[in-house]
């Protein structure tokens, strides 16, 4: 008996772990058993890039509603209904962008879904664009929880006495705002750094050197590397617009920061984050292009469509505010004063429609 209750025991222990071991593999278990395994959460990463992806957009579309109205500040008036509409579209031409980067990073896992550490997570499509992608998403997650915290001091409008602001979050607005930035930039964060190597992962202090490097190495990537391709040249010129247009608004005095938002001191200074976002994006299609996986590629797919989302958006406002929009040219005051950096952005912004195929 004793024999037998320890043979029954043996196969039970042995039964157990080759049970543990097939629901850990199908993805299963629980937070412990993955923890313990060092394989990454895939549903539960799959679910929170969908859920702080809508909490971003929500967060950006609430940005975007609450501050380009009349009376922000009490008697500041839009001229006209449609002067503000065309202005909220055109603001929310970020919104794809947004969409289509978490989109990208739910495909990215859900492919990679039998990695067995976070490392082969991290470089599961032989590229550094999935590491890159969530570190871009923390950026402007911590860019826009500190545009929220600070925007009394970036909308304020010169001359007034005393002197005003377009916009002033405070109390359960903050808080719900910067709650909804700082899981994104929480999340992001967190996958990049654990996704790293291991020998970095331990020694947080590479980590800013990592960083330089990579930007450096980016940015002399930009050019394509066959100026033969129309679609490697196109994603090249984008991303060399979007830096553009992030350094105009984020460097730039009025009236060369309103460019590209047309949104004058309301939302110039928040625009900014999602050019980068785009450049980002922009960055990590022309990889794609030229590693052929652009158009097999389920997170290219989504990278794409946010481009070409932005693009619609966006040219679409464009062309409502000049034929739609009564108040126009006379209350676009700013945008006026650069035309010719008006024109050249929409210019730049067309290359979006352009298809993927050659």
């Amino acid at each position: 008996p004793h024999s037998a209750i320890a043979i029954t025991g043996k196969n039970n222990a042995d039964l157990t772990k080759s049970i543990a071991s097939d629901v850990v593999s199908r993805g299963g278990g629980t937070a412990a058993t993955c923890a313990t395994s060092g394989r990454p959460p895939i549903k539960f990463l799959r679910w929170a890039y969908a859920a702080t992806g809508v909490a971003t957009t929500s967060a950006w579309a609430t940005m975007c509603y609450t501050t380009i109205r009349s009376n922000q500040p009490l008697g500041a008036m839009m001229p006209c209904t449609q002067h503000g509409l065309f202005a909220r579209i055109g603001a929310m031409s970020a919104a794809p962008l947004i969409i289509g980067s978490f989109a990208s990073l739910a495909a990215s896992v859900a492919a990679n879904s039998n990695a067995q550490s976070w490392e082969e997570l991290g470089s599961g499509d032989g590229t550094p664009s999935f590491r890159r992608h969530n570190l871009a998403l923390a950026t402007t997650g911590v860019a826009s929880s500190l545009w929220v915290r600070f925007a009394d001091v970036v909308t304020r409008i010169p001359g007034t006495n005393p002197l005003q602001s377009h916009q002033a979050y405070s109390g359960v607005m903050q808080a719900r705002l910067i709650g909804c930035y700082g899981s994104a930039a929480a999340l992001g964060a967190a996958v990049w750094a654990l996704s790293l190597p291991e020998d970095v992962r331990r020694n947080p202090f590479s980590w800013p050197k990592r960083i330089a490097d990579g930007v450096s190495k980016s940015l002399l990537s930009i050019a394509p590397q066959n100026l033969d391709d129309p679609v490697q040249v196109k994603y090249s010129l984008l991303t060399t617009s979007f830096l553009i247009f992030t350094g105009m608004q984020t460097l730039c005095n009025m009236p060369i920061s309103v460019i590209p938002s047309w949104t004058s001191r309301r939302l110039s200074r928040a625009f900014p984050i999602y050019t980068f976002l785009g450049a980002v994006t922009a960055f990590d299609l022309k990889e794609a292009t030229e590693n052929g996986r652009l158009l097999i590629d389920d997170k290219c797919r989504y990278l794409s469509n946010g481009i070409k989302g932005f693009g619609g958006l966006y040219l679409g406002a464009r062309a409502g505010a000049v034929f739609l929009d009564p108040s126009f040219p006379g209350a676009f005051h700013a945008v006026n004063q650069v035309p010719g950096l008006a024109v050249a952005a929409i210019v730049m912004v067309g290359l979006t429609l352009r298809s993927d195929k050659k």
